[in-house]
């Protein structure tokens, strides 16, 4: 008889030290979860406010002696920038900018237009520096290896 007892007395000590081993494993478990539950959130960076940039620019581009002047003109299409740009005196037709980057203080777009010295069409990259109803900064074509100043502002109406 006295086996029987010492056996219940293995057997619930080891009761006692599994039902530890879960409760352990539980608490980590729990602490875990609250780890990643608790984790603040991340907040997607506020919008940049546009309308620094909506509307009709007038851009001078000073280039090998000569300007160019063009007029952009900026909008949101479906809560996103789009904008066209054409040249004054009809170098060639107004033409949508693409893969514009809009951040504050800067602008930057890319357009593909007719280009010096054989008027074929070019990828080009313009990258502008916005301030209040001004602009300024560069605009260049590594297929035509050719780079120029800009500075311009917003036209009113």
């Amino acid at each position: 008889m006295m086996d029987v007892f010492e056996d219940d007395e293995l057997a619930s000590s080891e009761e006692v030290e599994m039902k530890k081993t879960v409760l352990s494993v539980i608490l980590v478990l729990a602490l875990a979860a609250g780890l990643v539950f608790a984790r603040p959130q991340q907040t997607p960076a506020p919008k940049p406010d546009t309308g620094k940039i909506l509307g009709t620019w007038s851009l001078d581009i000073f280039a090998g002696g000569m300007t160019i002047t063009m007029t952009l003109v900026m909008e949101e299409v479906d809560g996103k920038l789009a904008g066209k740009i054409s040249e004054a005196n009809g170098m060639f037709p107004e033409t949508a900018i693409a893969n514009i980057e809009y951040k504050e203080e800067s602008l930057a777009y890319d357009l593909s237009i007719p280009s010096p010295p054989d008027g074929a069409v070019r990828a080009w990259r313009t990258e502008l520096k916005v301030g209040a109803d001004v602009v300024e900064g560069s605009i260049a074509s590594n297929e035509a290896g050719m780079s120029a100043t800009i500075s311009g502002k917003r036209v009113k109406k």
